[in-house]
């Protein structure tokens, strides 16, 4: 860039042009708005990305990074090794930028200020951290990975709660290992990998997920897995009762979960014998209650050839339309009667169901939890498919693919950790609703930061671009104010009661003003805030 100014420069080396001069090293630009002077900054430390600060100001209270290194099975022997804290750092800001390939890491290299912030002394290359992916061995690696994916939620399962259980499908575009033709809705015929994954309802946290060959894809191929994470909870953890949909409704499936004392609500494919029953309820349309929000549910038992006992299932339909009664209005049954007119009135056996009628099974006691409940708790499965959606399209679950099939594994829990960990920062904002992603970063994390040293003061100075700026600064200086208390308070806690302290904080709305096991009692001015 010098060198073609220098040949384009009207004026000698030290000659002062005529009209504005600018500052030593830089260049006109003339712009709609006027002449204006740019030059390179190279030394000062900036980063895009500066209200990260708080975000790791909370890691750091809560004590999850440290405990997230301490356990790291990456090792490095020699002086010429990246280093745990460097890798990691370099994905967990990777992650949060919303990247979804390897060679996107290089996007955040430039990155001056949140390095230091996180303890990390540089940051890494894309195949310094495709190797270090490769380097964990992927037994500890998956284990310990497991274990950080309770341990984040882990206080909060004491209360109770429903595990939603489903899979996804991850398309491939290379020779991966495992990239296998299977079940493909959206591009069928294209290899893919099978996401088995496993989340709390409602909270939308993530307690796992396993990867696997596309030919995989039933859901029971992922059982193993689901079993693997619940046994390393006590029971006193275990969730409500386990939720999924027809891919689950299997013989199977349903026994592993009776030998385990676990209940659970799945949903039946329309098999025969399922059509039969479906036709001989419809037939005692008196039986029939309303569950509410338009629907109505009955009960029933049903054994079906491939099953060892008789399950209660539960039938689920839409209320009827009501059809007109008189002749004249059988002709005319899509004229409906004004309110407030002399219209004929309305039957609602005067014309036979046509709408589809979803079959439910279920081991939960009806006494209970009644057939009438039965259509909003599976209504609310629907919730663990905008987790997916997330999951894949703002948070890298699509990409971050490699040959081997381990990295991928790696990957994967690693993107649902630091998703967990942004879940529940972010319910310092706001604990009543789910932001995701999309809009949470702009207002959370990318906003200019410059860092100005004077002596031993680092002073990192933020500049909001966000049209809510204004409020959005305002939060930001309380949370960091509360933390900051927090951290001096529980200096001498353990890690599980800071942990546990900020868990009851975040999902006070969820807990019902209930305390998590293990804060002491003295923290509660801090949980007032």
């Amino acid at each position: 860039m010098s060198a073609l100014l220098e040949r384009l420069s009207t004026h000698p080396v030290g000659e002062p042009g005529k009209g504005a001069v600018g500052p030593v090293g830089a260049w006109p630009v003339d712009t709609p708005g006027g002449r204006f002077f740019a030059e390179w900054d190279a030394e000062a430390p900036v980063t895009r990305e500066g209200q990260l600060l708080c975000f790791f100001q909370f890691l750091k209270v809560g004590g999850r990074w440290e405990q997230f290194l301490k356990r790291c099975p990456l090792h490095y022997s020699g002086n010429r090794g990246s280093g745990p804290e460097n890798v990691m750092g370099t994905v967990l800001m990777s992650i949060l930028n919303g990247h979804w390939r390897y060679a996107h890491i290089n996007a955040v290299r430039g990155d001056r200020i949140n390095p230091a912030l996180l303890g990390m002394e540089h940051t890494v290359s894309e195949d310094a951290v495709r190797m270090a992916m490769k380097r964990i061995t992927e037994g500890p690696g998956l284990a310990w990975l497991q274990r950080e994916l309770l341990e984040c939620v882990a206080p909060a399962l004491e209360m109770p709660w429903i595990l939603d259980i489903d899979t996804t499908v991850k398309p491939l575009y290379g020779h991966q290992q495992g990239a296998e033709i299977g079940y493909n809705p959206h591009k069928p015929g294209r290899p893919s990998h099978v996401y088995h994954s496993y989340f709390v309802a409602n909270l939308r946290i993530s307690l796992g997920v396993d990867v696997l060959p596309g030919k995989q894809h039933a859901a029971g191929l992922g059982l193993p897995s689901l079993w693997q994470t619940l046994q390393a909870l006590p029971r006193s953890r275990w969730p409500t009762f386990v939720r999924g949909d027809c891919g689950y409704g299997s013989e199977k499936t349903m026994q592993e979960c009776e030998e385990r004392g676990l209940p659970y609500l799945f949903k039946l494919r329309h098999t025969a014998r399922v059509k039969v029953l479906v036709q001989s309820c419809l037939r005692s349309g008196s039986f029939w209650q309303e569950a509410g929000d338009g629907w109505q549910s009955m009960d029933a038992s049903l054994k079906l050839s491939g099953w060892s006992q008789a399950r209660r299932v539960v039938l689920v339909r839409e209320a009827p339309a009501q059809a007109p009664v008189g002749a004249q209005a059988r002709r005319r049954h899509d004229h409906q009667s004004l309110p407030g007119t002399n219209g004929v009135g309305w039957d609602t056996s005067a014309a036979p169901w046509s709408g589809k009628i979803a079959v439910l099974v279920t081991s939960l006691d009806p006494v209970a939890w009644p057939t009438t409940a039965m259509p909003r708790l599976y209504r609310e499965r629907a919730d663990a498919e905008n987790v997916f959606d997330e999951l894949k399209n703002q948070w890298g679950w699509s990409g971050y693919t490699t040959q081997k099939l381990s990295p991928c594994r790696l990957m994967a829990n690693l993107i649902a950790l630091f998703y967990n960990w942004w879940n529940l920062y972010v319910r310092f904002y706001d604990e009543e609703h789910h932001r995701e992603a999309i809009t949470s970063r702009p207002a959370l994390m990318q906003e200019m930061a410059r860092q100005v040293q004077s002596g031993g003061l680092r002073t990192v100075k933020l500049s909001l671009l966000h049209e809510k700026g204004d409020i959005i600064a305002h939060a930001f200086t309380q949370i960091s104010s509360q933390l900051q208390t927090i951290m001096r308070i529980t200096e001498r806690w353990t890690i599980e009661q800071r942990w546990s302290l900020l868990l009851t904080r975040l999902l006070r709305r969820w807990l019902g003003g209930k305390w998590l096991p293990g804060v002491p009692l003295e923290a509660a001015p801090l949980l007032s805030g």
